[in-house]
């Protein structure tokens, strides 16, 4: 599909979103407290079982929390990270156990700073006198190749950063963004399937990758042909991020009940394991500091040296 021009003047639909998001340098890491921890062992069980989940729907509807509202338009959408992202201050006692006591919304705000930081430090290493190709995927706007790109400061003419999204609802959005950072020339959105980037992108060659915020939703057989895709267009060398989920708390339950939320669990083990059977070599591997995402980067291996 063709990819969307960025000189047009877009109005964003969102106005309380238009300004950037808090530099990742304020925003410290983040994991749940003894007595949080303490919360979700005590009161998970009634969550989880034994509270009808019509019940519990009917009081979290009682809220006036934006991130509440969007998780039951849109569960795990662009619009809810972006809630998520901010931080601002809750507005009643259910939006702060939304926005602040979820260790899945501590999870994505550290996991947002590992993994920008680690896209500004490759686009650091690429030589800039060579073109350097990115590619988003699942990417809503593109904050994080599009931060990590304003952040790394390196010159832009020979940057190109694709990113590609089953949706294009976030794209307006996302073209704003590019517009503020100075950006817009080096950045394309294109709505479509991954799984087919060859067909949507012919000739590309992928120098990083990243695949954020989607493999969560995605079974084994799904991310295995996704990650395959991914291969077939990257340079051998070239440089992959991504991530898993672990339920560490027991709040996975709750979301599926309430919000319809699911997301399939890989620990790094398993991620390790998706990414080797696809051509991928892991070179780091960390968990953020709630422990439920392990974040991977992976270079890729030419067929004949895996």
């Amino acid at each position: 599909m063709p990819a969307t021009g960025l000189s047009d003047v877009i109005t964003v639909r969102i106005p309380d979103m238009i300004e950037p998001l808090p530099p990742l340098s304020s925003q410290p890491f983040e994991s749940p407290t003894f007595v949080q921890r303490l919360a979700y062992v005590l009161l998970n069980p009634f969550k989880n079982l034994l509270i009808p989940a019509s019940w519990l729907k009917a009081f979290v509807r009682t809220s006036h929390s934006p991130l509440i509202a969007e998780s039951f338009v849109s569960p795990g959408g662009w619009r809810s990270m972006e809630f998520l992202y901010r931080k601002r201050t809750p507005i009643d006692w259910l939006d702060r156990q939304a926005l602040l006591d979820n260790p899945i919304s501590m999870a994505a705000r550290n996991r947002r700073k590992i993994v920008t930081g680690r896209l500004v430090n490759l686009i650091k290493q690429h030589p800039t006198d060579q073109p350097l190709t990115m590619l988003g995927v699942g990417s809503g706007p593109g904050w994080h190749i599009q931060t990590a790109i304003k952040v790394s400061g390196v010159p832009t003419s020979n940057v190109s950063a694709y990113l590609v999204d089953l949706a294009d609802d976030a794209f307006e959005y996302g073209i704003r963004i590019a517009n503020t950072f100075g950006i817009s020339k080096s950045i394309s959105f294109l709505q479509g399937d991954a799984r087919q980037i060859r067909q949507t992108l012919p000739g590309i060659r992928v120098n990083i990758a990243k695949l954020v915020g989607i493999v969560e939703y995605l079974n084994d057989e799904q991310v295995i042909e996704l990650l395959k895709a991914l291969h077939d267009i990257m340079v051998p060398g070239g440089h992959l991020i991504t991530h898993g989920l672990v339920d560490k708390y027991r709040t996975g339950p709750f979301l599926a009940r309430v919000f319809q939320l699911r997301h399939y669990q890989r620990d790094a083990n398993r991620i390790t394991e998706l990414l080797s059977q696809t051509g991928f070599r892991v070179t780091e591997c960390e968990y953020e500091p709630a422990g439920i995402h392990p974040i991977v980067t992976a270079i890729c291996v030419e067929q004949n040296a895996r």
